[in-house]
């Protein structure tokens, strides 16, 4: 961390302005065992199962080619964003990217949460002193912390370990959990991430965890629970306005990764007018959802939605102030990534693409306005 923090204090004399800054970037270990090194050290003296570190594809779905786009696999043969010069042409050189907020998926939802914080701690440990450190001397990564959500005070401590690390800049949970996330049993993850000025993201895992992967049970298909993400991020969203989260955490920023953002515009006009109507029942929320939404949640631009005809997704933008909510994504290296900046959004005001595309993440991540040369 010494040398990170070195590091960060030593930025080179040519700068050059930032345009894009990629929020859902997946970097994944070589091989499970890579992982397991990472190991915190109380958890290195004992026995845990393997397949706790086995990289397991779901037993449920099949993605399109293991969830990968076909050509994100490196010259070495390992896995899809394991590579870090294979990894930084497709992102830098190829996508035009100048920043990018890693999200590692090595950590899904267990019966022992214990070992899921283990795991979590390990992933963090891992993406600490690679991809934030010894492959990052061009600065320009950022990381995500990983949580083990069903355990807050264990996710707490584990937000307090790397408070103050100058390259994490989120916390990641998933939306597969017991009990939605606006509940008071969460607190302690907020209040830790509050106090350290961290953004909870929330991102969907495609690994059956202890949770519905939808609101009703299990779909048949892979193209079926591919479509019902917002579902989902719809139940959480809805209960982190209604339990008054952003009124007892004031300075607390929440994004929803990766499911969308159209449906938005009727559930966001539904609660205001529950709102108006109902609102004796819910004291702890004083202002009107949409306004919640706009100073605290942000979401992502991929998968984006794509109707035959454009001008209908510029009004779904003009209706929810999309330049001040959205943030660009590509999803590397999945599948259904959005890999050609240039062609999205291209009815926008150049203001507003511009927001989208950098300023947006800018603000929340208190990233700077030029990069290394």
């Amino acid at each position: 961390m010494t040398e990170t923090l070195n590091r960060v204090e030593q930025r080179g004399a040519t700068e050059v302005a930032v345009n894009i800054v990629d929020v859902d970037v997946h970097p994944a270990p070589r091989t499970a065992a890579e992982l397991k090194g990472y190991l915190p050290r109380e958890w290195q003296r004992q026995e845990i199962p393997e397949r706790v570190f086995d990289p397991v594809e779901s037993p449920l779905y099949v993605a399109p080619n293991k969830a990968q786009r076909s050509d994100a696999q490196g010259p070495d043969g390992g896995p899809p964003a394991s590579d870090p010069a294979f990894t930084e042409k497709q992102l830098f050189q190829d996508a035009g990217v100048d920043y990018a907020i890693h999200i590692p998926l090595t950590v899904r939802a267990m019966a022992n949460q214990q070992h899921e914080a283990a795991v979590a701690a390990a992933t963090n440990n891992w993406l600490a002193e690679t991809w934030l450190s010894k492959y990052n001397q061009h600065g320009r990564y950022r990381g995500t912390l990983r949580i083990c959500s069903g355990d807050p005070q264990l996710a707490a401590a584990e937000i307090e370990r790397w408070a103050g690390h100058p390259y994490f800049v989120q916390v990641m949970v998933t939306p597969y959990v017991r009990a939605p996330y606006g509940q008071a049993s969460y607190y302690p993850i907020y209040e830790a991430a509050a106090r350290h000025n961290l953004p909870i993201a929330m991102h969907v895992n495609r690994s059956p965890g202890m949770g519905l992967l939808t609101p009703v049970g299990y779909a048949s298909y892979f193209f079926e629970h591919h479509t019902l993400y917002p579902l989902l991020y719809a139940a959480h969203f809805t209960s982190l306005i209604a339990e008054g989260v952003f009124e007892r955490f004031p300075t607390l920023k929440f994004v929803f990764i990766e499911g969308g953002f159209s449906w938005l515009v009727p559930l966001v006009w539904r609660l205001d007018q529950h709102w108006t109507e109902l609102r004796s029942e819910i004291p702890n929320v004083k202002r009107r959802p949409s306004e919640y939404l706009a100073e605290h949640i942000r979401f992502t631009s991929q998968p984006i939605e794509e109707p035959a005809d454009e001008r209908q997704l510029l009004r779904v933008l003009d209706w929810l102030a999309g330049d001040r909510i959205l943030m660009f994504a590509t999803d590397y290296p999945h599948w259904d990534g959005d890999y050609e900046p240039r062609q999205l959004f291209r009815g926008l005001a150049p203001e507003a693409r511009q927001r989208i595309f950098r300023d947006n993440a800018l603000e929340l991540y208190g990233l700077p306005a030029t990069r290394p040369g």
